[in-house]
């Protein structure tokens, strides 16, 4: 069955999400299906599968049953660490059915179980035995679009032919069609020599300034690359630039612009610019609405590259910020997308808001929000832009990007305990604490994540401050 007759399963879908099924079952694949140069970026990348475990808190529900897919076995301590959140781990843990496919590869992970026969029959058996499942992907492409359809379980997420409208290039378009502001630039650029006329165009207006070209399908800006207006020479590719992946060059980026294409943008620049962002999500009947903001914590060259978020966005725009992510869901909502998305912004001293782009699929600030938002049975009210728990509002700074060298060997179930020991973990009586995420990472690659929950922002960074010495403690015993 080919990607196109598969939109029928799209009708298939019922009215909830995944997250508000109280009975049924859900198919998690955190697969993120990116091209595997790009993924091979990104340190721990085996291990990022892992940051959907969050979603085992929906088994919270006595009628929903749980499949769980990876490339690497997930060690059992690390599952029992999120069932550990519930009030019935037990019954919840005989609801779950977690499928390894033994394979450490980079390829994406929904390449693998389709090359893999029975995994593929594991889903389809479990997915219609009820009327109410779905496959919960990570992200959509033509892969997750072709699992669907051979296992005749529907996707929760945008139909395949709509997912150019999250490239860098359908970005800027949809934008321009929800009329909301955009920095100066162009999209849909296919060829080197129509990369150098846009730079040469953005330097007559703008002459002291300075480019960020995004490769199309980019992820956490590390398709990125910097050129300085005032550097820039007859040819960009002999121009000076600042390539955000390391490993990346004229040699292997022009190839890519050709391929997938690429937008380029005056580079916004000066103090007290921030990167909020909106998650939102659109239901099957149309629906949408606002799950969380965030002020992202970018780095690397020009603060390219997303570290982590702090939750709630800053009040001071976060309202402006709300107004035209609700443009620009409408937008998407009536070319036909479902699913949860995010939308980045870049907001200047002025207040003014610019998009930056949007990503149909999970993200960053996805499994932190989920983790927060389900360990405390919390709300989002959008109007204080707050998460509302029974002790109180509460926020949270995250980050996936807690990495040293001298953490390379600490087991995973040590830091668990010695958190519970430091009165740092987690705490259900005041919705207070530290969740831990990316575990597998942290023995062979000294990378683990984490989400600092707190009733202030001075709070949570207490705790992640808290985190960080007690890593290093443990480094050092």
């Amino acid at each position: 069955m080919d990607a196109e007759s598969s939109r029928g399963l799209e009708g298939s879908l019922g009215p909830r999400a995944p997250s508000e099924l109280e009975e049924g079952v859900v198919i998690v694949l955190p697969s993120l299906t990116f091209p595997p140069e790009e993924l091979r970026k990104i340190i721990g990348i085996q291990h990022y599968e892992e940051r959907l475990l969050c979603l085992l808190l929906l088994l919270r529900n006595p009628g929903l049953r749980m499949l769980y897919i990876t490339s690497l076995r997930v060690p059992e301590p690390i599952v029992d660490y999120y069932l550990s959140f519930l009030e019935d781990p037990e019954d919840a843990a005989r609801r779950l059915y977690v499928l390894s496919l033994g394979d450490a590869s980079t390829r994406p992970l929904t390449e693998k179980v389709l090359d893999d026969p029975y995994a593929a029959k594991r889903i389809g058996e479990l997915g219609r035995s009820s009327e109410q499942s779905y496959i919960l992907p990570f992200n959509v492409t033509a892969l997750e679009t072709r699992l669907s359809a051979l296992t005749r379980v529907p996707l929760y997420g945008a139909p395949i032919h709509l997912i150019p409208l999250g490239s860098k290039s359908g970005s800027r378009q949809v934008a321009k069609t929800a009329d909301v502001p955009v920095v100066p630039g162009a999209e849909d650029i296919y060829s080197v020599g129509q990369l150098q006329e846009q730079l040469l165009r953005l330097r007559a207006g703008h002459p002291g300034g300075a480019a960020v070209i995004k490769l199309n399908h980019g992820f956490s800006g590390q398709g990125n690359a910097i050129v300085e207006l005032e550097t820039l020479t007859d040819s960009v590719a002999g121009s000076p630039t600042v390539f955000c992946a390391s490993e990346e060059s004229w040699t292997t980026f022009a190839p890519k612009i050709e391929r997938d294409g690429a937008v380029v943008e005056l580079l916004v620049r000066g103090r007290g610019l921030r990167s909020p962002s909106v998650q939102m999500r659109i239901l099957p009947d149309a629906s949408d609405e606002i799950i969380s903001t965030h002020d992202q914590l970018l780095g690397g060259p020009d603060d390219q590259v997303y570290l982590g978020c702090r939750f709630p966005a800053d009040p001071t725009y976060r309202k402006s910020i709300q107004d035209e992510a609700r443009k620009i869901a409408a937008v998407l909502s009536a070319e036909g997308v479902i699913g949860s998305f995010a939308m980045d912004f870049i907001v200047t001293t002025d207040g003014q808001a610019y998009l930056s782009e949007i990503n149909l699929r999970m993200g960053g600030t996805t499994h932190p929000f989920l983790m927060a938002r389900h360990a405390s049975r919390g709300r989002y009210d959008e109007a204080s832009g707050e998460l509302i728990t029974d002790a109180g509002p509460r926020r949270y700074v995250a980050t996936d990007n807690l990495k040293s060298p001298h953490y390379l060997g600490i087991d995973p179930v040590e830091l668990i305990r010695a958190l519970r020991a430091e009165g740092l973990a987690y705490d259900r009586s005041t919705h207070s604490g530290i969740f831990l995420h990316l575990l597998g990472a942290l023995r062979s690659f000294g990378k683990v994540g984490a989400t600092c929950l707190g009733a202030s922002s001075t709070d949570a960074h207490g705790l992640y401050d808290g985190l960080v010495q007690l890593l290093a403690e443990l480094s050092a015993s």
